[in-house]
């Protein structure tokens, strides 16, 4: 055999290479040498076959798998439909339509009633007057010098004017602080009611909206128009044409009650008619003789009459400036009257009074005229009255503390606040706080009270204090 380390022949039954040396134990029983032996060798093919056999089931295994995932793979049938060739000249016949019967007749819904909303009130008038609204009066008052005590003075005061009301919606003026010597010589109960409606209307109280003095206004106001004749007028003095034309023009401005447009418009053509040639107004219509005091209530209705719409011609101004003129002396005080009588008796009220009217009509603030009417009007502030006996001294003089409040009131600064400080101190120490005159304010030997008694002076009293939101 040959020996397996040194590849030379060597003796069969050697233990050890003949050549090498090298054990041939190792070898006993290896296929190499059987043939050589001749001997039958039992050969243990299981071992042999193991390793291909196990190849061989992993990859049988594989195949299984990989066919069974082909098989459940969804197979797509792409069908594309053979186009539809048609032959030319061939006729298709189309089934005829088939047209409706007669439409039943359509059933209509029977409408119901519906109920129309309200028409809504006509547009008030409010930008006219509109710092008297209850939602910024407040503002205007305290930046302009009132206070809560003003207020409170304000509202006691149109509580007594409404209580005494008459039933007719006037007031009877005579039985309140008016001496019995003057009872009856005079009526002035036109005028003085137009007077305490413009108190109520000068806090934005009117007829429409609700409030605490809705029916006090509303009367007042079906006595003035019933009061009224059918050209404008109201009897009496031109004193209450001014004045209950301006209660009119203001009530139609807070509201826009289109019922009353007629008769402010009719009140302040009654006002132009009675201009006199002079261009102030008298008494009566017409003449020649102007009279400041009464001008000036029919200067504040033309106002009120341009703040709500109502024209007028431009030429009413013009001739009432050229009656001022007339009056006002070269150091600014403006006199009682022109012609007629010659009384040209200045006093610090006409002086308030001609200052006012300047303003109404549009005159600058910086004007000689007002400079000069403001002066004078400062170095005679309100004091405070007292009594001596029978006499006052200073005597009240409610008619220049009103005019000089207002006019004052539009110029404002250091010498509005001189002005304000003082006359609120006066007015509100002379108002009754309890029994049967609460509300109302003393007379303080005012010239005019003995004639006009409570009610006038109470009602000028408080459009004094109202001169805040009055205007804006």
């Amino acid at each position: 055999m040959k020996c397996p380390h040194c590849n030379e022949e060597t003796p069969l039954s050697a233990d050890k290479c003949v050549h090498c040396g090298l054990s041939l134990q190792f070898a006993a029983g290896s296929v190499f040498d059987r043939p050589e032996r001749g001997e039958a060798v039992e050969t243990d093919w299981g071992p042999r076959l193991v390793r291909p056999a196990v190849m061989l089931a992993v990859i049988a295994a594989l195949l299984w798998y990989g066919g069974r995932s082909f098989r459940t793979v969804p197979k797509v049938a792409f069908t594309v439909e053979e186009p539809q060739v048609t032959a030319p000249g061939l006729k298709i016949a189309l089934p005829a339509p088939k047209l409706p019967g007669e439409l039943p007749a359509p059933k209509l819904i029977q409408p119901e009633a519906i109920a129309l909303p309200e028409p809504l009130p006509p547009p008030r008038a409010r930008p006219a007057f509109g710092s008297r609204d209850p939602r910024v009066r407040r503002l205007f008052l305290e930046r302009n010098g009132g206070d809560a005590h003003t207020e409170a003075a304000v509202k006691l005061g149109l509580e007594w004017l409404s209580r005494i009301q008459s039933d007719d919606g006037a007031w009877e003026y005579s039985k309140f602080g008016v001496d019995e010597k003057y009872r009856g010589a005079q009526d002035y109960r036109v005028g003085i009611s137009g007077l305490a409606l413009l108190a109520f209307l000068g806090a934005g109280h009117n007829h429409q909206d609700a409030g605490p003095f809705k029916d006090t206004v509303a009367k007042a106001l079906r006595y003035l128009v019933g009061a009224q004749g059918k050209g404008g007028g109201f009897p009496g003095q031109l004193y209450h044409q001014g004045i209950c034309t301006m209660a009119l023009v203001e009530a139609y401005g807070l509201t826009g009650d289109t019922t009353l447009l007629q008769p402010a418009q009719q009140g302040i053509q009654a006002i132009v008619s009675a201009q006199g040639m002079s261009g102030g107004w008298d008494y009566g219509s017409g003449g020649a003789r102007g009279d400041t005091s009464v001008s000036g209530w029919q200067v504040m209705a033309l106002k009120s009459a341009k703040r709500v719409g109502i024209e007028f011609p431009p030429a009413v101004y013009e001739k009432a400036l050229g009656y001022l003129g007339l009056v006002t002396r070269e150091d600014g005080a403006v006199g009682y009257e022109s012609g007629g009588r010659g009384n040209w008796r200045t006093t610090a009220a006409m002086t308030a009074v001609g200052m006012n009217a300047l303003l109404f009509m549009n005159v600058e603030a910086l004007d000689a005229r007002v400079q000069k009417a403001m002066g004078i009007i400062l170095r005679d502030l309100p004091g405070t009255p007292r009594q001596f006996g029978t006499a006052w001294k200073p005597q009240a003089d409610i008619y220049y503390w009103y005019h000089g409040q207002l006019a004052m009131s539009r110029l404002g600064g250091p010498e509005w606040k001189v002005w304000n400080d003082r006359t609120k101190e006066v007015l509100l120490g002379m108002q009754d706080k309890e029994g049967d005159w609460k509300g109302s304010w003393r007379l303080g030997g005012d010239p005019w009270s003995d004639r006009a008694g409570r009610v006038y002076f109470t009602a000028l009293a408080i459009m004094a204090l109202e001169v805040y939101y009055r205007y804006d």
